[in-house]
């Protein structure tokens, strides 16, 4: 997020990009073992204690995960206003395109992936995720990324078998306004899935 931070901190915003657990340094194999196991409730509840130590509700920004878990603190009424910026799929939306399905179907493969961690290949992330990049762009950014938790992965991508419905949100206790910015070749989260998500908050969202 840190071309973000420096754009809008250049327009006179105060900025914040807190990491998630264990998620500062990626690369360590120490940091790989504390993140087995750990839930999207937890990124949830660590980003909640962030946002209430806030003199005020902030305009949360997120990506991918981010743009869940933005929706999951705007429940709380912990957000002055959401940005999601391709947001993950919530509880209940179903894929929209064969690009979504078949991303599903490698994860399958992956053993019990729940059970570990999981960092895909540089060929998947490369397709699904830095497709717009030139391919020496694709490896720089590549080579930052480090491990995710398995059952994260399994609660996003799996939802209808977790039977604690993390990713599901209370759409009416968003009252704030929010935006759904979806790139038009995003092949993970496609425009027509995005499109989905904010339709269930009717007028409060603007789609773009």
């Amino acid at each position: 997020m840190e071309n973000f931070a420096e754009f809008f901190e250049q327009r006179g915003f105060r900025c914040h990009t807190p990491a998630y657990r264990y998620h500062d340094d990626l690369r360590s194999e120490q940091s790989a073992k504390l993140l087995t196991g750990l839930s999207i409730a937890d990124y949830v509840e660590d980003m909640a204690e962030c946002v209430k130590s806030f003199s005020s509700p902030p305009i949360l920004v997120g990506h991918s995960l981010g743009g869940l878990i933005a929706q999951k603190l705007g429940a709380r009424g912990l957000a002055k206003a959401l940005v999601l910026l391709n947001s993950s799929v919530t509880w209940g939306t179903l894929p929209t395109t064969e690009q979504e399905r078949c991303l599903g179907k490698m994860l399958m493969s992956a053993s019990k992936f729940w059970e570990g961690t999981l960092l895909p290949g540089f060929e998947t992330m490369a397709k699904f995720g830095l497709n717009k990049l030139h391919p020496s762009e694709q490896r720089r950014v590549f080579d930052r990324l480090g491990p995710e938790s398995g059952r994260v992965m399994f609660e996003l991508f799996f939802w209808m078998f977790d039977e604690n419905e993390t990713t599901k949100i209370d759409y009416e206790r968003v009252t704030c306004p929010l935006l759904f910015v979806s790139g038009s070749e995003d092949l993970a989260i496609p425009p027509s899935t995005s499109r989905l998500i904010a339709a269930r908050y009717g007028s409060r969202a603007t789609f773009h």
